[in-house]
């Protein structure tokens, strides 16, 4: 039987597509595997892999016991509020920066003459 995910997809995040930026979500679908006494025989691939053209990582998420579970879950969660205040931050940042980067010249021309 092959296997079945929920989601596996691979995106590439950058708009250069030469560039190596990408993420791997994984969360393989595990509802016809063979369950004996509570326990799924094999484990259960849910991944998530991160790289860029130097650095990756690659977390795993344990979900065999119900504490695994409940400690996948907030790791993924906390991920996801930090990535949510990196983006926040970095959208003021950038907001700055362009406030404070002088027009391009033939801006400046064009709205003397009027």
């Amino acid at each position: 039987m092959s296997k079945k995910y929920h989601i596996r997809e691979k995106r590439f995040l950058s708009s250069d597509r030469d560039e190596r930026d990408y993420v791997i979500a994984v969360v393989e679908d595990a509802r016809e595997k063979h369950i004996s006494r509570g326990h799924v025989d094999e484990c259960t691939d849910i991944s998530l892999h991160v790289g860029d053209w130097r650095h990756e990582i690659e977390l795993h998420f344990c979900i065999e016991t119900v504490e695994d579970r409940e400690n996948s879950l907030n790791k993924i969660r906390m991920l996801v509020q930090v990535i949510d205040s990196f983006r926040r931050a970095m959208e003021a940042e950038i907001e700055v920066i362009n406030a404070r980067a002088p027009k391009p010249r033939h801006d400046r021309v064009s709205s003397a003459v009027h």
